[in-house]
């Protein structure tokens, strides 16, 4: 008996008493969202071998800001299987100097993501996505939280592109 309630005990203290919320889109969601949506726009790249390679997807914040650590390690787990995501603080670092028109690095694409907003459902999101240095496309995205996968299920994104305009 006093062990059930040393451990009703623990659970308890482990517990902040604020429900947790699985219906809004938070930060690293929508990156998630947003690469899975890049991923299915994306040509396919092959190999030396003529094997399809993970798409190559770049991720910078249009301010210039370093994406929290936490946010990047979210999105690389939840998009390893089918997207190589890289994260980088400079917009200048994605662009290769060295081949002509300067495209993205490794045959994939730079998307400058905007501020995301504050978690809610749905989110609209602004970017630019980059296949070269001087082709840049803007859009604007509607992100919805999809309450079906769960924190275990890694082989999609807990938030979906719903609607893409561009201005």
């Amino acid at each position: 008996m006093a062990a059930a309630l040393l451990a009703a005990f623990g659970v308890a203290a482990c517990d902040s008493g604020d429900p947790v919320a699985t219906d809004v889109v938070g930060s690293a969601d929508a990156i998630a969202a947003v690469v899975a949506w890049q991923a299915d726009e994306q040509e396919p790249v092959l190999d030396d071998n003529g094997e399809e390679q993970l798409p190559v997807i770049f991720v910078v914040a249009v301010d210039g800001a370093t994406i929290d650590v936490g946010v990047q390690a979210d999105v690389t787990a939840a998009t390893i299987d089918w997207a190589t995501v890289r994260f980088a603080d400079q917009v200048a670092d994605t662009f290769d100097p060295d081949l002509d028109g300067e495209p993205v690095r490794n045959d994939g694409a730079m998307l400058l993501i905007g501020p995301i907003p504050d978690p809610a459902n749905p989110i609209e999101l602004e970017l630019v996505r980059y296949y070269a240095v001087d082709d840049g496309e803007p859009f604007t995205l509607e992100i919805t939280s999809d309450p079906s996968t769960t924190d275990t299920d890694n082989s999609m994104p807990r938030a979906s592109v719903t609607s893409v305009t561009q201005p």
